[in-house]
């Protein structure tokens, strides 16, 4: 059922302009509920500004370097943007590529084969107050082999779905938790890479995060009961319930964008170029007069011209207040990707049971 929904879910993305920018607002999406996850609280819109930040200061280190230091949330950004990249080029997600993607989250150099793993020890916490933690894989030779293991099996056929695939090697990257400083961020990347790269998505438009965030409680609880002695099909199924309702969620925001999309259109009349912009806000919410450029081909009195009429037209507002180098918001669009709709019930009795606390 949860890839069913996901081949769905790719097919509606067809719907969308610029679904690579769709991709990204997703991926942007999934660095936010990954950093709530991981205990670090930051919105959509403060994600977006770092990322156009990042973009801006691309080809210079040092100001890549200033931009990191005031926005921490950078770093899970250029991550997440590395393994992106990497799986496009056909990379397979193993320790290499999680090695990689750990030396960005950390601003480090990682070596997986010396030195480059954990070397303290890692706890799972307690499900209840007072519980004893248990201890994941030990530091050393253990994790080393054990870590070695967790690759080649990734790579390997295997006869189950590829969701319940996806479901095992995560539940064991997170009791294997390889790299020091990576947390729940490297199981999260791993899974939504690997959607991608095993063929369930064209591009990374499930931000599965959001959902374990959401349920981040049970989420943990579910790891230490599978380490308690619980059958690791019960993990399955909760994994595999939580891509379906994610995709059903994605599938639900895309209605949504597309209708707002008919109403932001009404509101602006006048040249193509204005009309192509709002279309395009409904993937990329928060942007730029040199954005623009970039992802138009439009020279920079055009792009002003644009966002002027488009502020005018109440359709975006300007960041920050800056007369230059402005940054423009289209809060619509950004409250329906930041906003969490409540699943659909599943059957007519779902629909009148009361509602979760």
């Amino acid at each position: 059922m949860a890839e069913h929904t996901l081949g769905e879910l790719n097919e509606s993305t067809r719907r969308l302009p610029h679904g690579e920018m769709f991709a990204l607002c997703t991926r942007l999406r999934e660095v936010q509920n990954a950093a709530q996850l991981a205990g670090v609280s930051v919105d959509l819109s403060e994600t977006w500004l770092t990322r156009l930040l990042l973009a801006r200061a691309a080809r210079d280190v040092a100001k890549q370097e200033e931009v990191l230091k005031h926005n921490p949330v950078g770093r899970v950004i250029l991550a997440f943007e590395h393994g992106a990249a990497r799986v496009a080029a056909g990379a397979v997600v193993d320790a290499d590529l999680l090695g990689e993607i750990s030396g960005k989250l950390t601003g480090t150099i990682t070596d997986t084969k010396g030195s480059g793993l954990r070397t303290t020890w890692s706890w799972l916490p307690g499900r209840t107050k007072g519980q004893a933690p248990i201890l994941r894989t030990p530091p050393g030779a253990m994790l080393h082999s054990a870590f070695a293991q967790w690759s080649t099996w990734v790579g390997a056929p295997h006869p189950l779905p590829r969701v319940g695939r996806i479901a095992l090697a995560h539940l064991n990257l997170a009791l294997l938790d390889p790299f020091p400083d990576t947390g729940d961020y490297l199981t999260g990347i791993y899974s939504s890479l690997e959607m991608v790269r095993s063929g369930l998505l064209r591009g990374q438009v499930l931000p599965l995060s959001s959902w374990l965030d959401e349920h981040a409680q049970e989420y943990r609880d579910r790891i230490r009961a599978v380490v308690e002695g619980d059958p690791v099909e019960q993990w399955i199924t909760f994994f595999a319930g939580g891509v379906r309702a994610q995709a059903c969620a994605q599938l639900r925001l895309i209605e949504e964008l597309d209708e707002l999309r008919r109403q932001l259109l009404d509101r602006v009349s006048g040249p193509p170029m204005a009309r192509l912009v709002v279309a395009g806000l409904m993937t990329a919410p928060v942007t730029s007069n040199r954005a623009l450029e970039v992802m138009y081909g439009m020279a920079n009195r055009t792009a002003t011209q644009v966002t002027r009429q488009l502020v005018k037209a109440d359709v975006l507002e300007i960041v920050g207040g800056k007369s230059y180098n402005k940054v423009f918001v289209c809060q619509q669009v950004l409250d329906i990707y930041a906003l969490q709709t409540p699943p659909a019930p599943v059957s007519d009795r779902a629909a009148f049971s009361p509602p979760s606390n």
